[in-house]
């Protein structure tokens, strides 16, 4: 478990320029594990804030190398030690989808709160109001998290979670020369560990997709 933070001057290096850009971020946590392009990815990380200078959390496989010399680094040995029905405090920053196939039988990945919007308006649902976006990220977001809890060794109770935060990450991936898009919501609350083993793996594997893109990384606490 690292928490790494970008040092002042690398703001005013060339090769870090908009640094706030969702693909800048990736690549430059991607540089402290791997060197070659068709490395794969052996590590989780969550973006937050500090002032003007990202700081991030990252859990991996190996220790994170700076041969940029343009991070503060802390690395901590991460072994968690859990319990049937211990109980921790959660925060999560997740990319919920669902999947569903057209009439041509081609599967497809909406986000689970537009693909909410879209069903409301098109049932011309009476309770079909922009403004009620919290409640469709509440309902949706948690509901979604209860089913990945299923099969990863946990148990969340809606009344003990909190979504929000619900953001849409929309980037130009310059070697792939495309578009990437996709939404995100922060959880936090409380959860109730049901199987260790299946749920330390989920806690180095993640939750959901865009791992590549600071999503999934489930940061816990013992709550006593």
């Amino acid at each position: 478990m690292s928490r790494a933070k970008l040092l002042p001057e690398a703001a005013l290096d060339k090769s870090f320029n908009n640094v706030g850009s969702s693909y800048n971020i990736h690549r430059l946590v991607w540089s402290l594990f791997s060197k070659g392009a068709d490395d794969e990815r052996s590590f989780l990380y969550r973006q937050e804030s500090e002032g003007t200078v990202p700081k991030f959390y990252i859990v991996s496989k190996s220790e994170p190398r700076d041969e940029s010399g343009l991070w503060d680094i802390d690395v901590k040995s991460y072994e968690p030690v859990l319990q049937p029905g211990q109980e921790l405090s959660f925060s999560l920053r997740a990319n919920p989808i669902v999947s569903k196939r057209d009439e041509n039988g081609k599967q497809h990945r909406h986000d689970v709160v537009m693909d909410e919007k879209f069903r409301m308006k098109k049932e011309k649902s009476s309770t079909y109001d922009y403004s009620h976006v919290s409640e469709i990220v509440q309902q949706k977001g948690v509901k979604w998290l209860q089913k990945k809890a299923e099969n990863n060794g946990f148990f969340i109770e809606e009344e003990q979670v909190r979504a929000d935060g619900y953001r849409n990450h929309r980037f130009y991936k310059p070697t792939g020369k495309h578009n990437i898009s996709f939404n995100t919501i922060d959880f936090t609350g409380v959860l109730t560990v049901n199987d260790p083993e299946l749920f330390k793996k989920i806690l180095f594997e993640g939750i959901g997709p865009a791992k590549g893109f600071g999503c999934g990384l489930l940061l816990v606490r013992p709550i006593r």
